[in-house]
């Protein structure tokens, strides 16, 4: 018997679309996709964001949710009546920060910023003690390290502290990376701009076998470089301006831009960034 969910893979074909295709517009994992086509919902990361992905993907399709999530309802409603009390529950898959907010966003919710509950301002009577024992420390400090230092050992110390402010031939890099537009709201994924630098240099570290896609110049310029690379193996792209990077397994690599560290380890899926030069 016919299922709503079968709708899915028929439109999908007859749209000439990949599984690979609608991961990366909907950010849905290729395996959840494919339960979601099977009507198989026991792989799926509970009620909400079954709901939600079923609803992102009908959707991308231009097919009616609606009877979709009704035969998920009435699945899990089936399989709740059925299961014994005692059963454990099973662990839910873990969802990239991407498949989160799409699946809020499919259902409505926007994320919010929460304040932590050990955080509070002071009160109103003590912001100027505070303020007063933040400039004293520091003065109390240096009186009590230089009070008793003998005139020889401040002269000597003074020369030391002169010759370290000498420049010397290296110059120290003062560049700086930092996410500026994150993908939730950019197409082309995660936006890092590089300050204080004469140019973007990036390398790409590999722990597991992974491929990557380089464009010199931006999201929508030439595929300058596409290849894959082995567990071990390292790339390096270095642009005057801007270096667009699709990488196909983010979290099983070390991603160095200009000397900084950005951490991929959330991104379970493939994943744009965009590292560009601040002008």
């Amino acid at each position: 018997m016919a299922k709503p969910t079968d709708r899915l893979r028929q439109a999908r074909e007859e749209a000439g679309l990949t599984m690979e295709d609608v991961q990366d517009r909907t950010n849905i994992q290729i395996r959840f996709l494919q339960a979601l086509e099977k009507g198989d919902f026991s792989v799926l990361p509970g009620k909400f964001y079954t709901r939600a992905f079923l609803r992102n993907y009908a959707e991308f399709l231009d097919l009616d949710p609606t009877p979709m999530i009704q035969q998920f309802e009435e699945s899990f409603q089936s399989e709740a009546d059925s299961s014994p009390i005692t059963e454990e529950k099973k662990p839910s898959p873990v969802l990239s920060r991407k498949e989160r907010y799409a699946a809020n966003k499919a259902e409505g919710k926007e994320p919010s910023l929460k304040v932590p509950k050990w955080f509070s301002f002071p009160k109103k009577g003590y912001t100027w003690l505070l303020i007063g024992l933040v400039l004293l420390i520091p003065a109390v400090t240096l009186y009590f390290v230089f009070s008793d230092v003998p005139p020889e050992e401040k002269k000597e110390e003074s020369t030391v502290r002169a010759e370290q402010r000498k420049p010397s031939g290296e110059k120290k890099d003062t560049s700086q990376v930092r996410l500026v537009k994150p993908s939730e709201t950019y197409d082309y994924g995660d936006v890092f701009e590089v300050s204080n630098a004469k140019k973007v240099e990036v390398t790409v570290e590999a722990d597991k076998n992974t491929w990557f896609r380089y464009r010199p110049g931006g999201p929508t310029e030439k595929i300058g470089e596409e290849a894959n690379l082995a567990a071990g193996e390292q790339k390096t792209f270095v642009h005057p301006e801007w270096v667009s990077l699709m990488i196909g397994n983010p979290e099983h690599v070390k991603l160095t831009v200009n000397g900084h560290v950005i951490d991929t380890s959330e991104e379970k899926s493939s994943h744009a960034y965009q590292l560009k030069l601040k002008k």
